[in-house]
């Protein structure tokens, strides 16, 4: 799991891949086919979505979290 910058945390957190129903999520959220290369911070209750590369998920939105699973 890489140790990357979180914009949330303001912080090096854990970050790990998403799960096939997280993807799907980010899909609706980002209107995209692909969010492979996007990772959630591990950090107790930040949730905060961002790719490989950049801080933040992009489009204007740099503060997308990922809901609590039911």
């Amino acid at each position: 799991m890489p140790i990357l910058p979180c914009h949330t945390c303001d912080s090096r957190e854990p970050h790990r891949e998403l799960t096939r129903d997280e993807k799907e999520w980010l899909k609706d959220r980002l209107v995209k086919r692909n969010v492979d290369d996007y990772r959630m911070c591990e950090a107790p209750g930040c949730r905060h979505v961002r790719t490989g590369l950049r801080q933040c998920a992009g489009y204007g939105d740099r503060h997308i979290r990922i809901p609590e699973p039911d």
